[in-house]
């Protein structure tokens, strides 16, 4: 599924109360529409924002690019505490940002 995405989160610790770890990563996007059922009594139209759950590690894959960004999401669909819920498997930046790391600018002398 290509959405667009537009912010994300990725927190890692050790909870203070529990001692126990923690790895929490959120995707921040906005996807289509359905346009396909648009008729004379209703109609859909632009984009709308939505948050998917996902492991930290595919965020660390590609926070190095710039946001906004077009990216490819594979999503599938798992049983969770007996309800369906989509499971972000992948995220693939359409254009990736190959450029090397810019070095901060020094003082004057």
């Amino acid at each position: 599924m290509k959405v667009k995405i537009v912010g994300f989160e990725r927190m890692e610790g050790t909870a203070s109360k529990t001692g126990r770890a923690y790895a929490i990563g959120r995707v921040h996007a906005i996807a289509p529409l359905d346009t396909s059922r648009n008729s004379d009594k209703g109609q859909a139209k632009g984009w709308m924002g939505t948050t998917y759950e996902v492991d930290v590690e595919l965020i660390k894959r590609i926070e190095h690019n710039p946001l906004p960004m077009d990216a490819e999401m594979s999503i599938e669909d798992v049983i969770r505490f007996g309800k369906r819920e989509g499971k972000v498997m992948d995220i693939r930046p359409l254009a990736v940002n190959t450029a090397a790391p810019v070095e901060p600018l020094r003082k004057a002398a």
